[in-house]
């Protein structure tokens, strides 16, 4: 069998690498509702290499042989290092929908917070494969369906006034509490990057810009439609940080349009508790 680095690096649909000295044959358990586009890499030693037959039977019958990488050094949490640097070079070479470390092991947050926080990408420690494709199925179904082929959303300055007319009909309510309007004044140690010969950024430092469903529709680029402006304002209302902002918008959105809208949305990051 082939080592995952001579693979072929495609796009997967869900990849799962499992701290088999961690979780051993029960960490696998529910491995047979894997599809044939997940990854499943096998982090094992020495120490843990056997299998039981009921999962053996399990991944038989689904056709689902997972990759396996053996630790031949050894050492305190040398298994943990090896694969927490594997995932940093699939996140970088692999595209995935969705990442999960399948382990027991909580040492492994500081390592996904630093995924998420520095790459943008959400890891998910899970104690089962069971437990991980739980979760996934879970999330798919909760997520509200698509709207069936939006018109796009055109905004000439004529159609202001149909915008704001649109938006106290769409546009959830307000929750109680949330302040009206929140400032968008830059904080001296964020740089506002911009081409040379640029002119100076179109929000004033004193200007109060109010964020709603207008402010939203005028920040994200491409435009998109007044549905899809009013769950990303809906997103951003209920977020005290970044992180939260941008987990937000992976519930609703899938991965390359989240990554859009929180990049589109970064001047009312300054709203957020530091």
């Amino acid at each position: 069998m082939s080592t995952p680095t001579e693979a072929v690096l495609i796009k997967t649909m869900r990849l799962f690498l499992i701290d088999y000295e961690n979780v051993n044959s029960a960490g696998l358990h529910g491995i047979g509702q894997a599809s044939q586009d997940d990854r499943v890499i096998l982090f094992y030693s020495h120490a843990a290499n056997t299998l039981s037959f009921e999962i053996m039977d399990e991944m038989i019958s689904a056709n689902i042989i997972p990759e396996r990488v053996c630790l031949e050094r050894t050492g305190k949490n040398a298994l943990d290092f090896q694969l927490v640097t594997f995932l940093g070079y699939l996140i970088a070479k692999e595209k995935a929908d969705a990442y999960y470390i399948i382990s027991k092991d909580t040492g492994y947050q500081a390592a996904i917070a630093f995924c998420q926080e520095y790459f943008g990408v959400k890891v998910q420690l899970r104690p089962s494969m069971k437990a991980a494709l739980g979760t996934a199925a879970k999330q798919k179904a909760n997520r509200p369906a698509p709207a069936e082929e939006p018109a796009p959303l055109r905004t000439p300055a004529k159609a202001k006034p149909v915008a704001k007319k649109q938006q106290s009909t769409q546009a959830e309510p307000r929750k109680k509490g949330k302040p009206a309007s929140v400032s968008l004044r830059k904080k001296a140690t964020v740089i506002q990057v911009q081409p040379v010969g640029a002119p100076a950024s179109v929000l004033p430092q004193t200007e109060t810009v109010p964020i709603d469903l207008e402010t939203v529709l005028t920040l994200v680029q491409p435009p998109v439609t007044i549905e899809t402006a009013s769950e990303i304002l809906h997103c951003l209302r209920d977020s005290s940080s970044k992180t939260e902002f941008h987990n937000a918008l992976q519930q609703h959105f899938d991965n390359d349009m989240s990554k859009q809208y929180y990049h589109c949305m970064k001047p009312c990051f300054v709203t957020f508790a530091e």
